[in-house]
């Protein structure tokens, strides 16, 4: 089996840390997801209120939070399809891994800046933090699924189902402390 980057499982540069135990290659090959859970745990922990602080109705609040839903009904099959046909010389994961990270950056700054990046226009900050919101969705949805299919592509058959529970573990934590953020 080939991992994304490597000719080898052997010789690959992400599973080949010697000295360091499975728990630690695990922890490592799945912390991405905690992170990416924390995030999306503190988007919907605080979204409502932030929208309802902007100025949106609360029967126009439950509307933004079809974006979750949607776009993992949409993004997940889409970016699998796309990836496992992917060349790039990152691999078939990474590039959708870094690109769709860097979009979660730009819309939580924009979600967090909203009102002051749109000055005196409420309705503008409005559509903007909406719009952020929506591209967040997908983005994370997109990151979720490169990552998923990264642990197969990285773990020979007989380690991946090791590989999912310590997925579910990272995401998990990274639930738990998005949550105790608020």
């Amino acid at each position: 089996m080939e991992c994304s980057s490597c000719p080898s499982l052997v010789g690959c540069r992400f599973l080949d840390m010697r000295g360091l135990d499975d728990t630690i290659r695990f922890i490592v090959l799945t912390i991405a997801l905690g992170g990416l859970q924390f995030a999306w745990s503190v988007e919907t922990g605080f979204g409502s209120p932030y929208l309802l602080s902007l100025g949106l109705q609360k029967s126009v609040v439950s509307l933004v939070w079809l974006a979750g839903p949607l776009s993992g009904l949409v993004t997940q099959p889409l970016v699998g399809f796309l990836s496992d046909n992917c060349t790039s010389r990152l691999g078939r994961r990474r590039p959708y891994i870094i690109g769709a990270t860097a979009a979660v950056v730009v819309c939580l700054t924009i979600v967090g800046w909203a009102r002051e990046i749109a000055g005196d226009r409420p309705v503008a900050a409005i559509w903007l933090a909406v719009v952020a919101f929506y591209v967040l969705d997908f983005a994370v949805n997109c990151i979720q699924a490169s990552l998923r299919s990264l642990i197969v592509d990285m773990l020979p058959a007989s380690r991946q189902d090791d590989g999912t529970a310590w997925a579910s573990r990272m995401i998990g934590v990274g639930n738990v402390l998005g949550f105790l953020m608020g």
